[in-house]
């Protein structure tokens, strides 16, 4: 690589890590403080939150890689354009336009990069967060349960212990078993805790020494036993779900699972299958058109940078500017392609479509007006 292309790929390089680093941790603090009734809870760990924190990395790099590229790369050509040294290239008779293959080289690799991760990594991570979650919300139902309180948080049980241990562990317990209203269950137990349970909504209710006392609704029949050792599954309900903002979604499924939704969406025909599969081929698509976008971030980087007269203020307006209207023709690719106007993989193209065309123009229309453009 020449010199002069080294020298501008720092240039263009220092900001856009240092902006990628900004954003990432802005947006993770974000999704923390979202969740700090759940993450601050008495049931999590450092551990917890670090794991939480690495797996979304990934997700939110999705959105920040384009934003942080192409802030980095305005930044970068502006400041070569702040000290005349576009000016001192233009005046070697070196055109604007030769700036342009450093930040494009450096988008191509970046985007390829971001494909990559939203395609195997991305869904992956988001899996991870959302089960690392779902266990410490199931963590923090566990320890909220206070002793000499009603504890009601679980659908249709009623929990008192008259002591809790700093384990978790309960003395003296007392259940009310509503889950079927027509044969309500007492339980009195000496000692009892809850655990989770496999992946899902559950958790185990586990007691030790006491008896069961169960009346059945509409007759006199009533019956009464003791146990040693007792397990019963409980459904959180909506407990979970609500808590954990991380639900199940389109954004942690694989590529090969839209493609097997998408199929099975087909086969089933109708309106509503077909309607349903391109809804989710509109998903998947995203998943390719979202990083793309770094491709015409870095075509737009010297038009927007390296001309002086437009001034650094409207530059970086003109620059948030772009991001906007990428984000709004991606959503009115999503539009077109779910009602089936366009193709799924050209609709979610537009954007990259629209801003390349548009950022070649402007390359070109600078490069014609020579080194004047850029005093």
């Amino acid at each position: 690589m020449p010199i002069f292309d080294r020298y501008v790929a720092k240039e263009i390089l220092v900001p856009f890590l240092a902006g990628l680093l900004f954003l990432t941790q802005l947006l993770l603090a974000t999704q923390v403080l979202n969740q700090a009734d759940v993450l601050f809870g008495s049931g999590v760990s450092f551990l917890d939150i670090a794991w939480i924190v690495v797996a979304l990395v990934p997700n939110v790099l999705g959105y920040v890689l384009p934003v942080s590229f192409l802030l980095g790369a305005v930044v970068g050509i502006g400041r070569l354009s702040e000290d005349r040294e576009i000016v001192a290239m233009g005046a070697a008779g070196l055109s604007t336009a030769r700036l342009v293959r450093v930040p494009l080289a450096i988008g191509i690799v970046v985007a390829a990069g971001a494909v990559w991760f939203s395609t195997h990594v991305e869904p992956a991570g988001f899996h991870l967060a959302r089960m690392r979650l779902g266990e410490v919300v199931k963590r923090n139902v566990a320890n909220d349960v206070r002793e000499g309180t009603f504890y009601e948080q679980i659908p249709g049980y009623t929990l008192y212990a008259e002591h809790v241990s700093d384990g978790g562990g309960w003395e003296n317990v007392l259940i009310s078993d509503r889950s079927n209203p027509r044969a309500p269950v007492l339980a009195l137990a000496r000692t009892g805790k809850l655990e989770p349970v496999g992946a899902g909504q559950e958790m185990r209710l586990v007691l030790d020494a006491g008896e069961l006392h169960r009346e059945q609704a509409g007759s006199d029949e009533y019956v009464s036993a003791d146990f040693r050792h007792a397990e019963v599954v409980v459904g959180l309900g909506t407990a979970l779900s609500d808590k954990n903002a991380f639900s199940r979604s389109t954004r942690e499924m694989s590529m090969a699972a839209f493609d097997e939704r998408i199929a099975a969406e087909k086969a089933r025909g109708g309106p509503e299958g077909f309607a349903n599969a391109r809804k989710f081929e509109g998903y998947k698509h995203r998943r390719y058109a979202q990083p793309l976008a770094i491709l015409p971030f870095a075509l737009l980087a010297v038009p927007l940078g390296a001309s002086r007269r437009i001034g650094r203020a409207f530059a970086m307006a003109a620059t948030v500017g772009a991001v906007i209207v990428q984000y709004v023709l991606m959503r009115s690719g999503e539009v077109m392609a779910q009602n089936g106007t366009l193709p799924a993989w050209l609709a979610l193209q537009i954007p990259t479509v629209v801003l390349t065309v548009l950022a070649i123009v402007l390359v070109v229309l600078q490069s014609r007006r020579g080194p004047g453009a850029v005093r």
